[in-house]
């Protein structure tokens, strides 16, 4: 097999280039213990590497044999990074089986709860009135914004971290609009949340392009399904068919009047007087999922599992991991808080479920529970954790801390 050609050598540099210039990216090429029997992120020395086809940061990448006497050295592109020169499948597979693929693929995102809150400035309470004066009414950097159109008068607050969101994700995907709102407001908000028109250009779908009524669809985004992720923080406007895209985010309620769920625990961010974090809030979060399902998408070996690369799946073994190993027992949860939904969604997240609480639970679920419940938690070592503890694992895409949900055990 002839070696790779100096235009295809000097594409696969720049891709290169561009994609390890992060260490946490790095992380994503560590060896898997599924390819080569080593646990991830498993050290190599220099004579062991010999036996590893594609060596990066001293981290086992591929599983092929090779001679490091005919390896092919990248330092230029990265100082640890070589591949095996005496088996050029190697080369030749990571450069049309992978990078060949896709660079961009498709992110439909929603609007209102997801990306943003609104509120009409009429129905502002008391205690947010002041917020008007506070908004900026250019295309500016700030969060707070007021949009004066169509005789309407709003109050626009950007959820915290969008603007790094949209420029990380802007970079593995074609970014996608889909709101049920009107045109004329779907217009008005992108133009702030993207000012510069990088992002969307004329990729805003809006209620007025729905092919079903009040319905979204993705027949009106090009590309093929497998290829395409969905952001929403409402499953139920979606098909049904569509609804395994779908990355189900956390509701953003910032303003009183955008939230009519009246449980405490619902309450909104102002009345908290607080607001979501930048760092390690919700779409931080999903921005971390979405790296790992981009990357996961890129790296799946066709060829060994006979299998197309789909989103769908990839997200859906993501999700199965968030609390494996979790038997997760339930009491006191109450009809009104979905116990039948949660305990779907503890198992859609990895974890077995009971309702006996016994030695063999990790985990007691509850809003409330018995004194007699909270004791043995107690004297057992289990966790006795409130149901949002569930809730969060759901949102965030990983175990939660349990000591942020731990019931008391006495009174």
């Amino acid at each position: 097999m002839a070696p790779p050609s100096p235009d295809a050598l000097l594409e696969l540099a720049l891709l290169c280039d561009e994609i390890f210039d992060e260490e946490e990216t790095l992380k994503k090429f560590e060896c898997s213990k599924k390819r080569c029997g080593r646990e991830s992120g498993t050290s190599i020395s220099s004579i062991e590497a010999s036996l590893h086809s594609k060596v990066l940061s001293e981290l086992c990448t591929l599983d092929s044999a090779t001679d490091t006497a005919t390896d092919i050295s990248f330092k230029k592109i990265h100082e640890h990074m070589r591949f095996g020169g005496s088996d050029n499948t190697g080369l030749e597979h990571l450069y049309s089986n992978h990078w060949m693929k896709p660079k961009k693929l498709n992110l439909v995102l929603d609007l209102d709860h997801t990306l943003i809150n609104s509120s009409y400035i009429e129905d502002l309470t008391c205690d947010e009135i002041h917020l008007v004066d506070q908004a900026s009414t250019t295309k500016d950097a700030g969060s707070l914004h007021r949009l004066d159109f169509n005789d309407c008068s709003m109050l626009l607050k950007l959820r915290p971290f969008v603007r790094q969101f949209l420029e990380e994700a802007n970079t593995m995907f074609d970014l996608y609009v889909y709101t049920m709102g009107t045109r004329d407001y779907a217009a008005e908000v992108v133009k702030i949340l993207d000012p510069e028109n990088k992002y969307f250009t004329s990729k805003v779908i809006s209620r007025e392009d729905c092919t079903q009524s009040g319905v979204k669809a993705l027949d009106i985004v090009p590309g093929s399904k497998a290829c395409t992720i969905i952001l929403d923080d409402t499953l139920s406007v979606w098909t049904q068919e569509d609804r395994e895209n779908i990355i189900e985010i956390w509701k953003y309620n910032f303003f009183a009047s955008s939230s009519p769920d009246s449980y405490s625990s619902c309450k909104t961010l102002t009345q908290k007087r607080t607001d979501e974090r930048e760092a390690d809030g919700t779409l931080a979060s999903i921005l971390s999922v979405l790296k790992d399902a981009y990357w996961e998408f890129l790296l799946m070996d066709d060829e060994q599992s006979g299998l197309q690369p789909d989103f769908r799946r990839i997200l859906k073994e993501m999700r199965n991991e968030i609390l494996r190993g979790c038997l997760v027992a339930f009491t006191g949860v109450p009809p009104r808080r979905g116990w039948i939904s949660q305990w779907q969604v503890a198992e859609q997240l990895g974890a077995k479920c009971s309702t006996v609480v016994d030695s063999s639970a990790t985990h007691v679920l509850a809003v409330h529970c018995s004194p007699s419940v909270a004791e043995w938690a107690l004297e057992n070592g289990k966790f006795l954790v409130h149901v949002n503890w569930l809730e969060s694992a759901r949102f965030l895409w990983r175990r939660p801390r349990e000591e942020e949900y731990l019931l008391p055990t006495r009174s």
